[in-house]
């Protein structure tokens, strides 16, 4: 039920907003755009996945320590200037210090964090915040699940039709080598 609450939240609070846009046009010019981290991998895995899809250079960054601190070096060396960070609870000191990196490196965050987080000063340069139901053993994060499908879209709006012969072409690609049952 609650779920169904934040699902509602998070539709009504997109209307008629920039905040969605700005993301995706973030989102689009970042070559490459880094996605992750920690806890909230799973988001950032499945953004990853069908942003791979569309974008040139996706970066899923899942690893933690100087391997991240790597990673967001190259990716900005490499011409990536966003990072798209999902930072759920409990918030990890590791995201943190890698947002830090990240801001001192030249990259933009977008941040996807949970209503409840509210030390994003200075930490965002853009940022939405759906709600996450804590009340389970597990928290919930179906409305930061629907909010990945949107960020993609607004992405893929943002790419100026380069997305859409991105999907054209795997799909052809695809169907010649059979890759699904049907």
């Amino acid at each position: 039920m609650a779920e169904a609450a934040n699902l509602t939240e998070l539709a009504q609070g997109f209307a008629g907003e920039e905040a969605i846009d700005e993301f995706g046009r973030a989102l689009a010019a970042s070559r490459p755009l880094a996605v992750g981290l920690r806890a909230s991998a799973g988001l950032a895995t499945q953004f990853a996945y069908f942003a791979a899809k569309v974008h040139p250079d996706i970066r899923l960054l899942a690893s933690s320590g100087s391997l991240i601190e790597d990673q967001i070096e190259q990716c900005y060396a490499a011409g990536g200037r966003t990072m798209l960070v999902f930072m759920m609870p409990l918030y990890p000191r590791e995201t943190l210090k890698a947002i830090e990196l990240a801001r001192n490196t030249g990259m933009k965050i977008a941040l996807v964090a949970d209503a409840g987080f509210t030390d994003h000063e200075g930490i965002a340069d853009y940022l939405l915040t759906p709600r996450v139901d804590s009340r389970l053993v597990f928290d919930s994060h179906a409305a930061a699940s629907a909010l990945v499908s949107v960020l993609l879209d607004s992405m893929c709006t943002n790419m100026n039709g380069a997305a859409q012969k991105r999907l054209d072409a795997i799909d052809r690609s695809s169907k010649r080598r059979k890759v699904f049952a049907n």
